[in-house]
């Protein structure tokens, strides 16, 4: 039986990160995941890269009528969607290809199977026994479905099956108001497909902020979306080239589609790995119980990414596994106690750290509010958009920064210099006087 130092269950943007650390730190470490194939996880397969790739041809193609009308000779004609996706295909191997060279840079070996616990310090993958004196669990989660709508990989499909469309609907329902939901909303829109977006809760990214989620349902109307909040599946009948969703919401009516795309969100995937084979726990909700450290109850294996109940983003995924290998490694007790931004790639783009508005009251802060319009940006109408804004809470007393929401142009890049000063508690006041470029869309924070 093959022994190892630190195994990592998981070959995903947690797994490959706590490898490489432990591999640089000489460690004989091994990388475990399903295939080849796999390494990148969710993120680079099926969910960061791709969608990010898709959506920026979709941006291109939102601007195409502001630059027509700067005098640019381009017309956008529809989108050949086999070719964007075999460019994404090789977009994803080529980051693979480099994951696998760092991998093989500080001599982490990796392994394909199946990995299931025999005990806290054996594993079983695929039928070979393995042994280990540490390992971190970085297992990811998988598509969750909703009993009414089983996937069928033709007329129902999910975040997945979605990559491996040819041509264009003409017509979608997305289920789901989170980030995925509102990023594909976003892409089948830009490209001539009749969208309906259907959330259960009574608004769209129920984790932000209530004024930054109604700009964006307004956003997506003036587009063309049809959004429907508080609004219940009540029956599917899936036929031959159709969808027919029987809804409730204001009222009960029948909706009809050419194809439906569950995005309801995602469960953590550590049913199959027999944890209780190693005394390791589960929460109620499938994750695995870690303390502040990411260390399980077994002291010798821990946990990271969307397999434990934080926040599911690779760039969260990140920073947790570089802390829970320098805490394998030294046997440390370092903990996150860092910012964490949350960001969706939609028209217009949404981004935020620290406290909601929201938030701030149900924790009795004296707060105070500060917004600036896009509107006022030079930079964000010379790049042809020039709506949203954004929205700081601020200690009352303090002038100190809580938090941030930004909608608009540039959001999900210009967060990190709010996520700084949440971070690093700067004041408004701070922020205000610092000198930004001219022009430049994060000079917008120079306008509270």
């Amino acid at each position: 039986m093959k022994q190892y130092d630190a195994i990592v269950i998981g070959a995903g943007p947690g797994g490959y990160e706590a490898a490489i650390e432990l591999g640089g730190a000489g460690l004989k470490t091994l990388l475990i995941d399903k295939s080849k194939e796999r390494i990148g996880g969710t993120c680079l397969n099926e969910g960061c890269i791709s969608t990010k790739n898709y959506l920026e041809s979709a941006s291109y193609a939102s601007k195409a009528s502001y630059f027509s009308d700067c005098g640019l000779d381009v017309q956008v004609n529809g989108l050949d969607l086999e070719h964007l996706r075999e460019r994404t295909i090789a977009l994803k191997n080529e980051l693979r290809s480099g994951v696998v060279w760092l991998l093989d840079q500080v001599g982490v070996e990796t392994l394909y199977g199946e990995a299931t616990f025999i005990d806290f310090h054996t594993i079983d993958v695929s039928g070979e026994k393995i042994g280990f004196e540490k390992c971190i669990i970085a297992t990811g989660a998988k598509v969750r479905e909703m009993p009414l709508l089983p996937l069928d990989g033709k007329r129902i499909l999910s975040s997945r099956e979605v990559f491996e469309l040819t041509t264009f609907p003409k017509s979608i329902v997305i289920i789901g108001g989170g980030a995925i939901g509102c990023e594909f909303a976003t892409f089948f829109n830009s490209f001539g497909v009749n969208v309906t977006l259907i959330a259960r809760g009574t608004q769209l990214l129920s984790g932000e902020d209530e004024d930054i989620s109604k700009t964006l349902v307004r956003a997506f109307k003036k587009s063309g979306i049809i959004v429907m909040t508080s609004t219940s599946i009540l029956k599917v009948y899936v036929h031959t080239e159709s969808v027919t969703l029987r809804v409730q919401g204001q009222t009960e009516e029948d909706i009809e589609c050419e194809l439906v795309l569950s995005a309801i969100g995602r469960d953590p995937y550590t049913q199959e790995l027999h944890l209780e084979n190693a005394g390791v726990q589960l929460s109620h909700k499938g994750f695995i119980r870690v303390n502040d450290s990411f260390q399980t109850i077994q002291p010798n294996i821990y946990a990271l990414g969307d397999c434990i109940d934080t926040p599911a983003y690779a760039h969260t995924a990140y920073c947790e596994a570089k802390i829970a290998a320098r805490n394998l490694i030294s046997g440390g007790t370092e903990c996150n106690d860092h910012i964490n931004p949350s960001t969706v790639f939609s028209n217009p783009q949404i981004a935020s750290c620290g406290l909601s508005e929201k938030e701030a009251n149900e924790q009795g802060k004296s707060i105070q509010i500060k917004k600036a319009f896009f509107k006022a940006n030079a930079k964000a109408k010379i790049k042809g958009d020039d709506s949203g804004f954004v929205k700081m809470i601020v200690c009352a007393q303090s002038d100190v920064i809580l938090g941030v929401g930004i909608i608009g142009s540039e959001a999900t890049e210009i967060i990190h210099e709010m996520v700084v000063a949440v971070e690093k508690k700067l004041t408004s006041k701070e922020i205000i006087n610092m000198i930004h470029v001219h022009p430049s869309v994060s000079e917008i924070f120079r306008y509270l």
